[in-house]
């Protein structure tokens, strides 16, 4: 009952659409049920002609009976094709007018589905797009495509095919109940005996289907994510070479979805040979008595053939029974799992700070620890530090450290649970989450772009901004020389999905002139330079540097040589802040950070003295060889 509402709810403001369908279908149906009456006159004008004015054969007396057999003028041996042409063209009327009035029913129908469905799209994407980054880190992007597409075709399928035809069902048994029951009460209720049967064995076809359908859905789910994954990260499946293993994966979970799918067809294998059994041992029992009122004269020959047909009526709505149940468990599960998406909680974007206000940089932590989800280990413990504004932070520290936690929860993809976070003297929760992220221009670790040109992924934080702006945006980040000099395209480029056309060093300087053109008063960069080299980083951070002067900046590295400039290195290892102070400072304490400084100058070092070596190599190979040269030339 709860899913029905739910199914209502979705049907929207086209529920009056559909009632108007009910309506169109409910009349095509009553013009249906006159068909067998058509029947009946047909075959008790034959029979009173052949028997003659002495017979004692019965002839049909029910209300619609003599208004049709007054329709037609008195039967005899000269005018018989006559009267057979008028009843045959009251059948056509009969026809055309269910014909008509069904073709409408199942337009209307149609397009108000498609119209439902599609808002119920539009209302899924939107509130996926608003649900928080909480919601996003417990369920795979696999599921949620899945649930957006194969449920909603689903509910689709139920809402265009089924909804309207239940409907249809229960007036045609009505319906046709209706009429057997003016031909005969007895006969009528004989006909209908062994329907509990059918009801019963519905009912309970229906509870274990749920029960299969769900689990075959959760395969279902699994499988959709193995694909995704695994054709996200085909690159890394190549590089180990471990296609046979993603196919044996792959295999293995489509096993399991076919398994259920068995417990599904066995299941299906039970009911539906049951069903027909009781519904053909009803038909049976309908003949058997039929003929039986026919001979003791109870009912007329006319009648027992318009009950034949009623009895058909009544049996084919039982029959469809089970495919109505069956399609119903689908949809139930369906709109459960969509509505598990629907009933999440949407982000809190309210705030107290004007729009208009700019923000000027101040950042204050104070005491401030958090952990995600269900971890009993905090990410981050009593964290307490002050950006003033317009200072260059550096976050340093081992992975998992919590660096990149505290933008998370600087830019609120995350709420804290404890402590207290200040941005400009105010709480941040007093800020929207929209006015944040807007003010805060993260340039991310792993860099994302769209299917779409280079300019497209530029301008993606600024739709409204000129084709100069985004030039300059892509020269601080050292990356408009590549795009004129390498692509043909140029800006109009389309860097396939992921952009997959770009190395990993031009998707990052891509991601950071796309952060830059926002103009943000606060900035960071989250390991935003590790897939360029030395030389490449240097011009950004050069770049960088005349933008970063009147900005709050903040920096996560694991290089020295990025954290060496900045106005305060916060040094994190496991939640904790271990050291704090300028690079001066750091390498006086002789602690966490110099042990970092020592090793990673002592690599340069040993780096620049390899390279040297190979150089000092190639200057004695072509010395050798000049002196060769010059030797035979003497010996010429």
């Amino acid at each position: 009952m709860k899913n029905l509402k739910r199914l209502f709810g979705i049907l929207g403001k086209w529920k009056m659409y559909y009632v108007l369908s009910a309506i169109l279908l409910i009349v095509s149906t009553l013009i249906r049920m006159l068909e067998p009456k058509v029947l009946q006159i047909t075959v008790d004008k034959l029979v009173f002609l052949l028997q003659g004015t002495g017979g004692n054969i019965k002839i049909s007396t029910d209300a619609i009976s003599k208004y049709l057999f007054g329709l037609l003028p008195e039967m005899n041996n000269e005018n018989v094709l006559n009267v057979l042409m008028i009843i045959g063209a009251i059948y056509l009327i009969f026809s055309f007018l269910r014909a008509g009035t069904w073709f409408v029913s199942s337009t209307i129908t149609a397009s108000s589905t498609e119209n439902a469905v599609k808002k119920l799209k539009d209302d899924l994407f939107s509130h996926i797009q608003f649900l928080p980054m909480t919601y996003h880190s417990q369920i795979s992007t696999g599921q949620l495509i899945q649930r957006c597409t194969g449920d909603v075709e689903t509910i689709r399928k139920f809402a265009s095919m089924q909804v309207v035809e239940a409907l249809r069902m229960a007036v045609i048994f009505i319906g046709a109940f209706a009429m057997m029951l003016s031909i005969n009460v007895p006969f009528a209720f004989i006909s209908i005996g062994l329907c509990p049967f059918v009801i019963i064995g519905a009912i309970v076809f229906f509870r274990k289907e749920m029960v299969i359908w769900d689990e075959h859905e959760k395969r279902q789910d699994r499988l959709a994510v193995t694909v995704q994954e695994n054709l996200s990260g085909i690159r890394v499946v190549k590089a180990f070479a471990k296609e046979k293993f993603e196919i044996e994966k792959f295999t293995e979970q489509n096993e399991e979805k076919r398994q259920w799918g068995f417990k599904l067809l066995k299941l299906h294998s039970y009911f539906w040979p049951y069903s027909d059994i009781v519904m053909y041992v009803q038909l049976a029992v309908c003949v058997f008595v039929g003929a039986y009122f026919t001979l003791n004269g109870k009912i007329s020959i006319g009648e027992l053939t318009a009950f034949n047909v009623y009895s058909l009526y009544v049996i084919w709505p039982l029959r469809r029974l089970g495919q109505l149940v069956s399609e119903m468990g689908m949809t139930s599960v369906a709109i459960d799992r969509i509505y598990s998406i629907l009933g999440s909680e949407l982000e809190e974007n309210k705030g107290e700070v004007k729009e208009s206000e700019k923000l000027k940089g101040e950042i204050v932590f104070e005491n401030v620890s958090f952990k995600y989800g269900n971890n009993e280990k905090n990410s981050l413990e009593n964290v307490s530090f002050t950006a003033k504004p317009g200072e260059k932070i550096a976050l340093l520290g081992p992975t998992g450290a919590g660096k990149t936690t505290i933008i998370s929860l600087l830019t609120r993809f995350f709420d804290i649970q404890k402590g207290k976070i200040l941005l400009d003297g105010k709480d941040i929760k007093s800020y929207s989450k929209e006015l944040l992220r807007k003010r805060i221009g993260v340039v991310l670790q792993k860099p994302f772009l769209f299917s779409t040109s280079i300019k497209e992924n530029i301008a993606y934080g600024n739709r409204d901004a000129h084709s100069d702006e985004i030039i300059e945006s892509a020269k601080a980040a050292s990356i408009h020389g590549i795009i004129n000099d390498i692509f043909p395209d140029a800006y109009k480029t389309v860097i396939g999905e992921k952009g997959i056309n770009l190395s990993g060093g031009q998707k990052q300087r891509v991601t950071i002139a796309r952060t830059l053109l926002t103009n943000p008063d606060i900035l960071v960069l989250d390991d935003s330079t590790s897939a360029v080299d030395t030389e490449t980083e240097y011009e950004i951070r050069s770049a960088l540097d005349k933008i970063m002067k009147k900005k709050t900046t903040f920096i996560i590295t694991h290089r020295i040589n990025a954290a060496m400039t900045c106005d305060k290195i916060i040094v994190l290892n496991k939640g904790h802040i271990v050291e704090m102070g300028n690079h001066e400072q750091l390498i006086r304490n002789n602690g966490f950070y110099k042990k970092i400084h020592d090793i990673q100058v002592t690599l340069e070092e040993d780096i620049t003295d390899e390279i040297n070596e190979v150089k000092n190599d190639e200057n004695d190979i072509d010395d050798f060889n000049s002196g060769k040269e010059e030797y035979e030339k003497e010996l010429v």
